[in-house]
């Protein structure tokens, strides 16, 4: 008997089937075997030493995907628009346990300590985008932070890793994922970031073709939220 999906498993699952159903979207994705549950591996330090103090929540238990791992890529061209997007989801525990990212040789003390605590939870492999979201295993957190990395957004000055905070936790980014369908940009509008500069403009344009195409195509879903997230950031 097929084992039940949680809430979360559907409701991405039927997300990446609308793009799937849809003649307007070109659409590859896989469903990795489930397995178990984040709850198995608690308390973390049990089977990572690393992971001492890092609290896994009863939302983030209730959340996190049993998936192995769960990944989409998609393009869209109509009426001279095009848009493309990509998620790619590890079962958590799988990338809690998993190497921190690399930092370059700009980064400063304060930066290689943050990444150490950097694990990722979302990224864009097919594409080589350069874009990835990121869990921060910070002991004693009841909430853990939520990071994104983007190339767009080096600064030899002010960012030399290319990374900012997220406005929101680990469930809202699978509820937003649900809503984006993995648009590449949309983390941008979670981060304290102008999107007006030059640097940030194919994220923009992607960002405001999916406003304006989204809620046509989707009208199950309430995207004026993240379109106030959008002009807020012009």
């Amino acid at each position: 008997m097929p084992e039940t999906l949680t809430r979360n498993e559907s409701l991405l699952l039927e997300s990446i089937g609308e793009l799937a159903d849809s003649e307007l979207f070109d659409v590859t994705w896989e469903q990795g075997e489930l397995t178990f549950p984040l709850v198995t591996f608690d308390p973390l330090s049990d089977g990572e030493p690393e992971l001492t103090g890092v609290r896994t929540s009863a939302e983030l238990k209730e959340c996190a995907l049993r998936f192995v791992s769960l990944s989409c890529e998609w393009s869209f061209a109509s009426s001279g628009r095009s848009l493309d997007g990509e998620l790619c989801l590890p079962h958590l525990y799988l990338a809690l346990v998993r190497d921190a990212p690399r930092h370059n040789d700009l980064a400063s003390e304060r930066d290689r300590a943050l990444l150490a605590e950097l694990r990722m939870i979302d990224s864009a492999p097919r594409r080589a985008t350069g874009e990835a979201a990121f869990v921060r295993v910070e002991p004693d957190q009841d909430t853990l932070e939520i990071w994104y990395q983007d190339r767009y957004l080096f600064h030899e000055e002010h960012n030399t890793q290319g990374f900012l905070r997220m406005d929101l936790s680990y469930r809202e980014y699978l509820d937003t994922l649900r809503l984006t369908k993995g648009v590449f940009g949309w983390q941008l509008l979670f981060v304290d970031a102008s999107l007006r500069g030059l640097a940030l403009r194919p994220h923009l344009e992607s960002v405001t073709t999916m406003l304006e195409t989204f809620p046509s195509v989707f009208p199950q879903y309430d995207y004026a939220p993240l379109q106030r997230r959008l002009a807020a950031r012009l």
